[in-house]
């Protein structure tokens, strides 16, 4: 009697553990069945993209024939001598409004007699090295997020949700995109007032992106995904000041950790969490924190939705603006970049709105994503104010960069239409150096980004 109760009683036990396991993969489940999965095989690219053009032609079919290096970059020095097939402005843009972001058709609003957008032939130029979509192809069957989305708890080293189920899985993929493994590249950064005023800031960054590190482990180093350091080289008033900061993929729980390094002082000091609408240091509050790389950190202070994919003109292969940026008196222009030095072309884009949650603080009330569907970066969004009125304009001028190869940023803009003026953070071709072999262990610890400052 007393073995039947304890019988019993153990395989209730056996029964409840069972169940809770079940209950926790299944709150933790993020993968797609496996005939899902084989559509990265067929009408999908590796990494989740539509492999098909559009019904008109005027996006074409993406494919792979370009993966020779050689032949990709004639290609892209090709796509620099073309000339734009029109151009937008406020006399023809109700014929193309459908395909213009909320905020490009405001800045043509605000700015009649000077902002218009060169619309030039499309070019899917995004490709990738093979292990990036093997891993993608893994991702889509095994990769798993937290059940309220804040957190990517298991992913290997690509893309980690190619085919995405909601807007926090679209936003994760943007923020653990291929963007390179490491890093050392010169930027330049300024504000540019009304009157064309500006004054430049010259920075150094070096960035590693560990979770694209091929001897990672995902099962059991599964928290940070970037180091970032960030130092000033000039103006000589602000010159050797330093942020280093581990980027997180569990934000809510395991903030980012950052340092400041103080030069004045000699010394690097632990900083309270930077994030959300924190600004950065040298925007004049143009940017926030969470718009660094257009946008990264934690979500849980908005609800989420998924639109879809939108057929829009996006900036793109603006590899003709990078080399404009050694002349920033003709590419910094009032009100805006120079549109004489912009390229646009139509593509397909993920449509992410983010809005404020009751009882939540942000200076932002709502924001709406546009993400590329070939690389899962954001490349334009419009940022409203408390009062539901479009405030500002952040723009990515996304380039292709060979020696990576990646598509990233040659410079991002943050319009503001009720000042004015707009903040700029380029990056000239000529100061980026990569690798794909990691930096020494230790290199982004404090202790060593504190002994490298003082030399």
């Amino acid at each position: 009697m007393i073995n039947s109760i304890f019988s019993n009683g153990l395989m209730k036990c056996k029964l409840l553990v069972m169940l809770i396991t079940f209950f926790r993969v299944f709150e933790l489940q993020a993968s797609v069945p496996i005939d899902q999965a084989k559509r990265l095989n067929s009408d999908l690219t590796p990494i989740g993209a539509i492999r098909k053009g559009n019904a008109d032609g005027s996006i074409p079919a993406w494919n792979n024939k370009y993966n020779d290096k050689t032949s990709h970059s004639k290609w892209l020095r090709a796509i620099e001598k073309e000339k734009p097939l029109f151009v937008i402005d406020h006399s023809n843009i109700d014929t193309h409004r459908r395909f213009l972001s909320i905020g490009l058709q405001k800045l043509i609003a605000a700015y009649p007699d000077s902002f218009n957008i060169p619309v030039y032939p499309s070019h899917r130029t995004a490709v990738y090295p093979q292990w990036l979509y093997s891993n993608a192809y893994k991702n889509a069957l095994e990769a798993k997020i937290s059940k309220d989305g804040e957190e990517v708890t298991f992913a290997w080293q690509g893309t980690p949700f190619p085919i995405p189920a909601n807007a926090k899985e679209v936003m994760w993929n943007h923020q653990l995109r291929w963007k390179g493994l490491f890093f050392k590249l010169d930027t330049i950064e300024s504000i540019v007032g009304s009157d064309g005023n500006y004054n430049i800031i010259k920075n150094m960054l070096e960035v590693y992106s560990v979770y694209h590190n091929k001897n990672r482990d995902p099962k059991i180093d599964g928290w940070r995904y970037i180091f970032y350091l960030s130092y000033i080289k000039a103006p000589a008033n602000i010159a050797g000041g330093a942020y280093l900061s581990h980027e997180t993929m569990k934000p809510v729980k395991k903030p980012r950790q950052s340092w400041m390094y103080l030069a004045g002082q000699r010394r690097l000091r632990r900083s309270p969490v930077m994030g959300y609408d924190a600004p950065t240091f040298t925007s004049d509050g143009l940017r926030m924190m969470d718009e660094v790389d257009m946008f990264n950190g934690a979500m849980d202070r908005y609800d989420w939705s998924l639109q879809g994919v939108k057929e829009m003109y996006i900036p793109y292969n603006n590899a003709v603006l990078q080399k404009a940026l050694k002349n920033p008196d003709t590419l910094f222009t009032p009100l805006h970049i120079n549109p004489k030095y912009t390229r646009y072309e139509k593509h397909r884009v993920w449509v992410v709105d983010a809005v404020l949650k009751s009882g939540k603080k942000h200076i932002y009330n709502r924001r709406t994503f546009y993400i590329d569907e070939d690389t899962w970066g954001v490349i334009l969004s419009d940022i409203y104010d408390d009062k539901g009125r479009l405030w500002r304009v952040p723009q990515r001028y996304a380039v292709f960069y060979e020696d990576v190869p990646v598509i990233m940023t040659a410079l991002d803009s943050f319009s503001d239409l009720k000042k004015k003026y707009y903040y700029i953070q380029g990056m000239p071709k000529d100061k980026i150096e990569h690798s794909m072999s990691p930096p020494s262990k230790g290199y982004f610890s404090p202790t060593n980004v504190r002994a490298r400052m003082h030399h």
